[in-house]
């Protein structure tokens, strides 16, 4: 928008706000987002447990996965799946198994859960985009994207119906009853608007009002069609609208690390490669 009417001559500067975090430079509500989605997929699962669900959660983050990401990481969340990685579901499901089997067998109570953070824009099997067709696009021409939470937990369930090791575990531990409860049950749970609902988190309150003081300064300047970056001390930060809108996606480079660690992407976990660099000069930082 801001780009349209800059080029119709009226003068506007961009405050980037979008919790998906897909711009070039840091927009308000990504952090206030990702702390609500560590919130709840972390407080999931204490209800996991008591019914010994696998809870697939759905977040937004449209084309690009950093909220499910950041947010799945904050919330030591067993799985994350997103837009910038093709999904194995075979290799989901063995971690899936493993993990929640070996939690299982070491509780007193026969009690484990195993949590899926999931970016709403993931593909299927097929590379597509899954949107719901039955609503029209918005106003900028994006359709709605729906269903991949349901997605994942139908891929999973049709997994633990065909897999006899399933049913054998649920047999050995004393959960197995015919006919109602033969394999582990799977839910999606859609959080939707309230992990952009709420109070704002700290850092956005900070980042908000200095961007938006900046914006009027960048005005009162002529420097139309900017978006603010950043306030550092007295220097204002700013980039061509045009070019801050394009689409960052998150960087794979740094999942490795994470699956070190044990977290499932969706692939076969690669080596984390890395270069050591000795920081020259003074540590960018937000805090």
């Amino acid at each position: 928008v801001v780009v349209d009417l800059s080029s119709q001559g009226i003068p506007c500067i961009h405050v980037p706000k979008t919790m998906d975090l897909d711009l070039q430079s840091y927009s308000v509500g990504g952090d206030s987002a990702i702390n609500r989605i560590a919130v709840f997929a972390r407080d999931l699962k204490t209800t996991g447990m008591s019914h010994n669900r696998i809870l697939v959660i759905e977040v937004f983050g449209r084309y690009v996965g950093h909220t499910a990401f950041r947010g799945g990481v904050g919330a030591e969340a067993d799985a994350i799946l997103l837009p910038e990685v093709p999904v194995n579901f075979d290799v989901l499901f063995e971690h899936m198994k493993t993990t929640y089997f070996a939690r299982i067998e070491r509780s007193d109570v026969k009690a484990g859960t195993y949590i899926i953070v999931v970016a709403e824009g993931i593909r299927n099997v097929n590379g597509e985009m899954l949107y719901d067709e039955s609503i029209p696009p918005d106003a900028f021409g994006h359709k709605k994207l729906a269903g991949a939470g349901k997605y994942v937990r139908q891929q999973l369930e049709k997994r633990l119906k065909d897999d006899p090791a399933v049913r054998e575990f649920m047999q050995k531990m004393g959960m197995f009853a015919p006919g109602v409860y033969e394999v582990p049950e799977v839910r999606e749970v859609t959080p939707g608007h309230l992990v952009r609902a709420g109070h704002s988190s700290a850092r956005d309150v900070h980042f908000g009002y200095k961007a938006g003081a900046a914006a009027v300064f960048l005005l009162l300047e002529g420097k139309t069609g900017n978006t603010v970056v950043n306030v550092d001390g007295n220097k204002i930060y700013y980039k061509a609208t045009a070019e801050v809108i394009k689409r960052r996606e998150v960087n794979v480079d740094e999942i490795a690390i994470f699956e070190s660690l044990g977290t499932c992407f969706g692939r076969k976990p690669e080596k984390y490669t890395y270069e050591i660099v000795e920081q020259k000069g003074q540590i960018a930082r937000h805090l």
